[in-house]
């Protein structure tokens, strides 16, 4: 875990610190190797949360985009469940930035207990894995008159086959400026995906609008159909007019 409460205060992992877990409470060890990230760890070999993943540069990089206050969020439900979200927003969205392989029945636990979520898939783990996407845009994805902003491209890549039955808005991160959204009505035979400006997705979380996503993606769609070019972040707020 990126912080702990050292003194009642949320705190980044330093040498010779201890301090207390935000989630359960118990004992935390900082870890200040050369070889992982500076983290928080629990002393022995205990985990409060089943969800929580070792984190990467790409999960931290992704985090520090949001302020301190917004990460690590832990969220409780009624029956006393609670987890620790990697982002929480403002406006409730809690992002879930996701590295490795999560098994469905995991993934749709997270987006029930979640519910207003947003995934952001890492895409580009391996070359392998975003070559493959890459040449599967390239190879085979097609576009039509009435929605040239929409790239359809058929289910079988595994990493869409992975994420098509997602109820919750998909963002796969290919380590480039531009994103791929995974639209809700895909399904196990065509993937739908409509490119966004990783800094306009970041500043729609940022600015805590209450736009929906999902209006947002529509207009921004359409000002890309209408235009054939990205729209610029000062289009974005003309938007919400």
């Amino acid at each position: 875990m990126k912080f702990a409460l050292v003194d009642e205060q949320r705190l980044e992992a330093k040498p010779n610190l201890k301090g207390f877990c935000v989630g359960c409470g118990g004992p935390m060890t900082a870890k200040c190797g050369e070889v992982r990230l500076k983290h928080w760890a629990h002393q022995g070999r205990k985990r409060c949360d089943p969800w929580w993943e070792p984190e990467t540069e790409w999960h931290r990089a992704w985090k520090n985009q949001f302020p301190s206050d917004w990460q690590e969020f832990v969220q409780r439900a009624g029956n006393g469940e609670k987890h620790i979200a990697d982002v929480k927003t403002k406006a409730d969205w809690v992002l879930e930035f996701q590295h490795s392989f999560i098994n469905p029945e995991e993934r749709k636990s997270r987006e029930d207990f979640y519910k207003k979520m947003m995934w952001v898939v890492d895409a580009d783990r391996s070359p392998q894995y975003k070559n493959r996407f890459l040449k599967a845009l390239k190879d085979d994805g097609f576009t039509n008159r009435q929605h040239p902003e929409i790239t359809a491209i058929a289910s079988k890549l595994e990493l869409l086959r992975t994420w098509v039955t997602s109820s919750s808005h998909v963002i796969f991160d290919l380590g480039e400026d531009t994103l791929w959204w995974l639209r809700p009505e895909s399904d196990e035979y065509w993937s739908y995906l409509v490119s966004i400006p990783r800094s306009m997705l970041i500043e729609f979380h940022l600015r805590a609008d209450s736009l929906g996503l999902d209006t947002f993606v529509e207009k921004y769609s359409q000002a890309l159909s209408d235009r054939g070019s990205f729209p610029s972040l000062t289009d974005y707020y003309h938007f919400r007019g």
